[in-house]
């Protein structure tokens, strides 16, 4: 799939960010650079973890599946899904850094034998050959893609009959307000996302790319403290030393973290867990 000149300025730019910043993702959240899903007083590792259990419950996964984790950052689920189900796992990521760090993860989690990691560019996966997977695993990835209906017809494509795919994946609220257009305009930029899509837009995208069986749910209020976290983190006045002797993208970048909050809390942005079969 070719891409427009701006779209590959986007995906350089994607690439650069989580080159430079996987350090300090890896400082504030560990491997697990993902929301957590909170029910009670769980420490932020422990809804990581929540999060991913519940998506991994929900697809069935087993010993005997081949999983693709496509935008795979530092091996946080690559690496829980082999220890935990005994599966192989290739996990996608497009930043050279994180490939290695998350290769590294592997080795100390005593997985190296089940899970591999490989530098690509998940808006181009026409290279991979159809029907080799059982399980697809999207955790908050699919929103840096440019053209979101060929992604989920490849994804579609690479698995095989019977297979399952699993997606967390931030939303666009479907109530549309001028200043909620706004605040999600400004957060797709300040996160390098192309664009969000509704609930209602994504499912119809799946169904669109041939999945069935579909189950989407809104789980917002769940995945919420997760800002309310990372505003605390970042409060800390060691981190905001650090913060001022780092490079502005970074300093960008945390101040996103009030972007996401005051979008979750307005409505203007959501979070679903969603998974889908194939035929």
């Amino acid at each position: 799939m070719s891409q427009s000149p701006a779209q590959t300025l986007l995906t350089e730019d994607i690439r650069r960010h989580y080159d430079a910043l996987s350090g300090f993702y890896q400082l504030l959240w560990g491997p697990h650079i993902h929301h957590g899903y909170w029910e009670n007083n769980e420490k932020t590792a422990e809804a990581q973890v929540k999060l991913i259990e519940r998506l991994a419950a929900r697809l069935q996964v087993a010993r005997d599946h081949r999983v693709l984790d496509i935008g795979s950052g530092l091996g946080g689920s690559a690496c829980w899904l082999a220890k935990t189900f005994g599966c192989s796992v290739l996990g996608l990521t497009l930043s050279p850094v994180q490939a290695q760090a998350a290769e590294q993860r592997a080795i100390e989690d005593k997985v190296s034998d089940l899970v591999s990691f490989r530098e690509h560019d998940a808006n181009c996966l026409t290279d991979l050959p159809s029907g080799t997977f059982d399980r697809l695993w999207i955790i908050e990835c699919s929103e840096h893609i440019h053209d979101k209906q060929a992604f989920f017809t490849d994804c579609a494509r690479l698995l095989v009959p019977g297979g399952r795919l699993g997606l967390c994946v931030w939303l666009r609220g479907e109530t549309e307000k001028p200043a909620h257009a706004q605040l999600v305009q400004e957060t797709c930029e300040a996160m390098l996302c192309p664009s969000l899509l509704t609930m209602s837009e994504q499912v119809s995208l799946l169904e669109s790319a041939g999945f069935h069986t579909i189950e989407a749910d809104d789980i917002t209020t769940n995945v919420l403290p997760t800002w309310e976290h990372c505003l605390k983190l970042v409060a800390n006045p060691l981190v905001q030393l650090m913060l001022r002797t780092k490079a502005r993208k970074l300093r960008r970048f945390v101040d996103s973290f009030e972007l996401m909050d005051k979008g979750y809390r307005e409505g203007a942005i959501a979070y679903g867990m969603i998974t889908a079969g194939k035929d």
